[in-house]
């Protein structure tokens, strides 16, 4: 019984680690997305993906080694399908409660995971609408007519240009 319970805690400890690599990572894309830095930004996103990628093979082989334990110990199980949480109610008492604090380990940081990329989310959001707007403002204004000093219209473009103030850092 202690090889399967060793075997679990080393993949949740692997599992909780490369959560917070994304976490971490989800906090330089917050500062990339503050100072519009597009190149530090893609760099985060193309090492987060490969990172999401070994947590999904972690949280694979936690689910194989689970259905494993089942079989080899030959434990009752209540439902077709073998859930994390199923699991750690029914088998717990078998490890002795050893495995209960790493499963809510591994929850914190997947929810503060969902968080920060909610927030991040929402400021990419925002910061492409502001610059949707100061586009369209800009095209809008373009369009207007503009009488100069020999009374005859032309559009903004075809010989004046405005002056726009743009505010990158908001």
């Amino acid at each position: 019984m202690l090889d399967w319970v060793e075997s679990l805690r080393s993949l949740f400890t692997n599992e909780i680690d490369c959560y917070k690599r994304l976490l971490d990572l989800e906090g330089k894309k917050r500062e990339a997305i503050h100072a519009a830095d597009g190149k530090s930004l893609e760099s985060c996103v193309k090492e987060s993906y490969h990172i999401m990628v070994e947590a999904s093979e972690l949280e694979r082989i936690r689910m194989r080694t689970i259905e494993d334990v089942y079989s080899k110990e030959k434990f009752d199980k209540e439902e077709d399908s073998i859930t994390l949480t199923n699991f750690l109610n029914q088998m717990d008492r078998e490890s002795n409660y050893k495995l209960k604090g790493f499963a809510q380990e591994l929850k914190s940081v997947v929810q503060n995971l969902k968080e920060a990329i909610m927030i991040n989310e929402k400021l990419l959001r925002t910061r492409k609408d502001f610059l949707q707007t100061t586009i369209d403002a800009l095209q809008e204004h373009a369009r207007e007519k503009v009488y100069t000093s020999n009374k005859q219209p032309i559009r903004r473009g075809q010989g004046q240009k405005s002056a726009v103030i743009l505010n990158a850092t908001a």
